[in-house]
């Protein structure tokens, strides 16, 4: 019983507003907190993966801004259209798998009958320019002098004269590096058995797949500069090759100082390494497929084929020697 009228009718009014509250449909960025972001985590719980960071960053960067606020039954297909249309290729790729996930929670728990990201959107297109380059090893040694003394003097050569991803390039350890001897050419040799994330410091602690895991050579004369650097870090009493500050660099710090200099994709490097190393300086293309950490076909290389890094090197500068020798 209320004393009265105007206090029953308070009530009433606070009664209907809650109910009303209760039928109102959440918001994107509520859902995204309640359900996504749970489901993310316990998915990737104790795994070194950094596909759940590139997630949370897509949201926080791109998706959060335009559509946190928006009730999930009033996003309309072509305001989505619009938001992919002013994003570069690679943004829009991974905000619209960070949306579709969302709301699909939304589609699961019957709160709308569809998921409007579900839907087939014409995505930007993806930038063409230079992506297929690859340098010659003249143009890759070139390079090498320009890039001497910056954060990711380590990570080129690694990448440009030893075949490593950009991830693997940027997530060797000084301990990681030694030298050696194999038909009468000298190698550096890396330890490839993890990758950089995008960020500073962020570190996977595997390689992108099994048998990516690994050791890269780097043939004389390019052997020395890595060394060089090696044993640079170890009197500064560093831990990583690639510094920024006092942490091991990221991809997207070290793409940002790449790009300033032009050129190839970093990516690219990987691809100048296998085309150097087969027709520049004869290496066979079994060697050049376990250098890189990929499985050869067939039940020999699926169970049977282990060489060791020595027995690669070998082989590696059996034909080095031999072209050069043929080259003058």
């Amino acid at each position: 019983m209320y004393g009265t009228y105007r206090e029953a009718c308070n009530e009433l009014t606070r009664i209907q507003a809650t109910r009303c509250d209760e039928r109102a449909m959440p918001t994107v960025g509520q859902l995204y907190e309640a359900r996504y972001l749970p489901w993310l985590e316990r998915k990737y719980e104790g795994s070194e993966s950094s596909t759940p960071n590139s997630y949370k960053r897509a949201w926080d960067s791109v998706c959060a801004r335009r559509w946190a606020d928006v009730p999930i039954d009033q996003i309309k297909p072509l305001e989505v259209q619009g938001w992919l249309d002013g994003m570069a290729y690679g943004n829009a790729h991974w905000a619209l798998v960070v949306m579709r996930r969302t709301l699909d929670f939304a589609v699961n728990l019957d709160q709308i009958p569809a998921n409007p990201f579900r839907r087939k959107y014409e995505m930007p297109r993806k930038s063409s320019e230079h992506q297929k380059n690859v340098y010659t090893l003249r143009q890759a040694e070139a390079m090498l002098g320009r890039v001497e003394g910056l954060p990711y003097e380590a990570a080129y050569i690694l990448a440009a004269f030893g075949g490593c991803r950009t991830g693997e390039s940027l997530a060797v350890r000084v301990e990681d590096v030694r030298e050696i001897e194999a038909g009468g050419v000298r190698f550096a040799v890396a330890s490839i058995t993890k990758q950089a994330g995008n960020m500073n410091g962020e570190v996977v602690g595997r390689t992108k797949n099994a048998q990516s895991a690994r050791e890269a050579i780097i043939p004389e004369p390019y052997y020395d500069a890595l060394l060089r650097v090696r044993d640079q870090r170890a009197a500064d009493g560093l831990k990583w090759l690639c510094m920024m500050g006092a942490s091991q660099m990221g991809k997207a710090a070290a793409g940002a100082m790449w790009r300033k200099l032009g050129g190839i994709p970093f990516a690219n490097l990987r691809n100048s390494w296998r085309t150097i190393a087969q027709f520049e300086w004869g290496v066979g293309y079994d060697t050049l497929e376990l250098l890189m950490g990929h499985k050869l076909p067939g039940v020999t290389g699926q169970h049977y084929l282990r060489p060791s890094t020595e027995q690669l090197a070998e082989d590696f500068a059996a034909a080095y020697v031999k072209k050069q020798a043929h080259l003058g």
